[in-house]
């Protein structure tokens, strides 16, 4: 078995310097832009532990390749990467359409089992939008409106969307706009993960025909809305960190969205995690647009997400969870273990 040396925070942020200035200014540039927001936020502070385990690979395969999101810095949190466990000759890239953080590793298959363990630091800071407050700078490059318009493989745009959804925009003010399909989504869907039913693949078409899902569902509903209707929308993929314990083990994902206001920024929703709190507090449907709370942590943006190096296979649905290719093809879902865990601090 090949053996896993503990790596020092500070060279992984060598490693991200070595992509190029232009990637990391993407890094930032994409991830700029809030819309104002309240003074009065709580916070939250934590350590994160990202583990991946390739177990196995076929008899007579060669290569192992593995990729790992790496949570970044947003204006809402602040991440120190406190140590790597790693085999040697791992790098961090950022991929630069989206801004992406991507961690990767080559390894032969002849070494496995192999673990790869990333501890985090982290402060998260709630974000209370301020939908009274502008930002004059706040606006979109032509390239960025385009991409945060357009459809991707289960998010589609267009008259199908207004068909299979019978949703109708009333007025032109965007705020007031994404608020009525903010409601439609929170009314037509339900949070669940109903046995026997594809959701949690982010499908707008399935949320609409079933009304039943997790948070993908939800967000790529609202998603296929608002950009059906000419405002940008773009997809955050993180960790939800438990409320009633101080630390222990993190079960899988958590999403939200944010649509853009020209003049103001980017604005969140978190329509599933209102759908879950509405019936024993309604006034969370008015929090939750406009309203994320502390407890969670952003790993990476966007849909149909390419990889850096880039992965032999298909742009990725979504990156969250570990993604392995051996010998150019994707391992099989059993070949990776996984574990995520937090500590409050």
């Amino acid at each position: 078995m090949r053996s896993t040396a503990l790596v020092p925070a500070a060279l992984l942020l060598a490693a991200a310097a070595c992509a190029a200035d232009k990637d990391l200014a993407a890094s930032n540039a994409s991830y700029a832009g809030a819309a104002p927001t309240r003074a009065d936020s709580n916070s939250r502070h934590f350590e994160l532990n990202y583990e991946a385990t390739v177990k196995t690979a076929p008899e007579g395969s060669k290569d192992v390749d593995l990729w790992l999101p790496v949570a970044h810095d947003t204006d809402f949190q602040k991440v120190t990467v406190k140590n790597i466990a790693a085999p040697s000759g791992y790098e961090v890239n950022v991929e630069p359409t989206l801004g992406n953080k991507i961690f990767h590793v080559r390894v032969p298959a002849s070494s496995l089992p192999v673990t790869v363990r990333i501890d985090y630091d982290v402060t998260r800071q709630e974000r209370r939008t301020d939908l009274a407050a502008s930002n004059a700078s706040a606006s979109l490059s032509p390239a960025d409106r385009d991409r945060y318009l357009a459809g991707t493989a289960l998010v589609p745009v267009g008259a199908k969307v207004t068909e299979m959804s019978g949703f109708h925009a009333s007025g032109t003010d965007t705020v007031v706009v994404a608020r009525q399909m903010y409601d439609y989504v929170l009314a037509k869907m339900k949070y669940g993960k109903p046995e026997g039913k594809s959701w949690g693949r982010g499908s707008t078409e399935y949320a609409c025909t079933e009304g039943v899902g997790n948070c993908t569902d939800f967000h790529a509903y609202f998603m296929s809305l608002a950009r059906t209707n000419g405002i940008p929308a773009r997809f955050s993929m993180g960790m939800p960190v438990p409320t009633d314990k101080k630390e222990g083990e993190i079960a899988g994902y958590h999403c939200w969205a944010e649509f853009f206001v020209d003049g103001r920024g980017w604005v969140p929703v978190d329509i599933s995690e209102a759908s879950k709190a509405v019936a024993k507090t309604p006034e969370m449907a008015d929090y939750f647009f406009g309203g994320l709370n502390a407890d969670r942590v952003e790993f990476s943006l966007g849909r149909d997400v390419p990889l850096v190096p880039k992965q032999a296979g298909a742009p990725l649905n979504f990156f969250i969870y570990p993604y392995c290719e051996i010998d150019g093809k994707e391992a099989a879902k059993d070949a990776v273990a996984r574990k995520f865990s937090f500590k409050d601090l």
